[in-house]
């Protein structure tokens, strides 16, 4: 069966049409943010009273606050126009977010179920859509005998480690006395699209349909920025680490982060059905 990446448009067409108003609504929320699924209906997830408006010259923006489940529930701004030229969904999870209960995307009072509930329903509703996965080295435990033991050495830790070489000439360290962890290589290959595939669809949007820089999209999704970058430090202020009710004074470091990118979304939604 032949694989192609979903488009966009595939995607979010799939999204409107699933039936349930809260996952549908969820789903696109986690577009919205470039959220991870626990920063949705997990752990991590908002409540109604999540986001701040914004006015950018002259132009309403609603900031989502996400709160990054990576960084230890680090706060970061995801702005997005509420004029609906520019996006059809920022409005409408903005109404629904302000008119649900305290927990807007909660599944199940049980956080770490309601999680896998909204995990389940993606993998079903994504049905027939594949992601492709880049090749990467995994670590295997493979069992060793003790001729294949060349030297021993005392570690900084403590502990006694030992070199071991297979008979197919590879070669490690290990402190376990059983067996060492060699670096297995997984092929490039097709999985089923599964609800964090949203994460990655969206960011790819910003970069290239809406020209985001890498520090642009790092700061809007959540990723750790290089200190080499030169921008400012503020993701790194011990008050954007807190309850975001606690932490009313993170709310104009945030704005002021969003206004980076926030006039590059301008952009008539129109514009990308051609």
């Amino acid at each position: 069966m032949e694989r192609r990446y979903p488009t966009n448009h595939e995607i979010r067409a799939k999204i409107e049409s699933i039936k349930d108003k809260q996952y549908q609504m969820a789903f696109k929320y986690q577009y919205e943010v470039l959220g991870r699924i626990s920063e949705v209906a997990g752990k991590y997830m908002p409540t109604n009273d999540q986001h701040r408006i914004i006015e950018v010259n002259g132009e309403e923006f609603v900031m989502f606050i996400a709160k990054t489940a990576k960084r230890k529930g680090l706060l970061r701004p995801c702005a997005r126009p509420l004029d609906t030229k520019y996006d059809p969904w920022a409005k409408e999870v903005l109404d629904y977010v302000e008119s649900s209960d305290k927990y807007p995307f909660a599944l199940h009072e049980n956080m770490k179920t309601s999680k896998t509930y909204a995990m389940t329903r993606a993998y079903v509703e994504y049905e027939g859509m594949y992601w492709s996965m880049s090749d990467y080295n995994r670590s295997v435990p493979r069992e060793y005998t003790l001729d294949m033991v060349k030297t021993e050495r005392w570690g900084n830790d403590g502990y006694k480690e030992y070199l071991v070489v297979f008979p197919d000439g590879e070669r490690t360290w290990t402190k376990n006395e059983k067996h060492a962890n060699i670096g297995v290589k997984v092929e490039p290959r097709w999985r089923r699209m599964t609800s964090h595939v949203l994460r990655k669809v969206a960011a790819q949007s910003l970069r290239f349909d809406y020209g985001m820089d890498d520090v642009d999209v790092a700061y809007f999704g959540g990723w750790s920025i290089s200190p080499n970058a030169g921008v400012s430090t503020a993701l790194n202020k011990h008050y954007m680490y807190m309850d975001l009710h606690e932490a009313e004074l993170a709310v104009p470091e945030l704005e002021r982060i969003a206004r980076r990118y926030t006039n590059k979304l301008l952009v008539p939604y129109d514009t990308f059905l051609d």
